[in-house]
């Protein structure tokens, strides 16, 4: 059991305001002695009950694979490959990728080589191409990027840096 004791200072401080001059302490100019301070007096708290808090739940965390947040079908990346293979259209360069966003469908690379949306086709090193959509990359946004689907469709993996080249349809 936890012990409090409590001192009753209402006596001490009215007595104090006694002294004060201006007659603001109700004594005047005659100095009065201070009241006697009160005996401690004991007062019993009940003792804290033992408590055991619940256990903080972990945060709730998605977890998708790779396969779950890849959205295009394997005949929209073989679409995408044949059409690859037909392109004619002129190269613009070779940058070096890294996984964009990968809950942002489609098959794209953003890029600072294109100004604005347009069609046109990644190749690998490998030489395994497919048609995409280049998008340009905003300022502040980082290197190249391609997407989760871009690269799966491309066999390359969703980690690391990728050299690939750029090229209108």
């Amino acid at each position: 059991m936890r012990r409090l004791f409590i001192l009753s200072t209402l006596p001490l401080a009215l007595g104090a305001c006694a002294n004060l001059p201006f007659g603001l302490g109700g004594g005047g100019s005659g100095a009065q002695a201070p009241a006697p301070l009160p005996e401690a007096t004991e007062v019993s708290a009940p003792a804290p009950e033992a408590s055991v808090a619940a256990p903080v739940a972990p945060p709730s965390t998605v977890t998708a694979s790779a396969e779950a947040l890849d959205t295009v079908s394997e005949a929209e990346k073989e679409a995408a490959r044949e059409a690859a293979a037909a392109s004619t259209g002129g190269e613009l360069g070779t940058v070096t990728v890294s996984l964009g966003d990968p809950a942002e469908p489609g098959l794209w690379v953003k890029s600072g080589l294109v100004s604005s949306e347009q069609p046109g086709t990644v190749r690998t090193g490998d030489g395994e191409a497919i048609s995409v959509t280049l998008r340009p990359i905003g300022s502040g946004s980082g290197g190249p990027q391609i997407s989760l689907a871009a690269l799966r469709a491309l066999g390359l993996p969703i980690t690391g840096l990728h050299p690939v080249t750029l090229s209108t349809s």
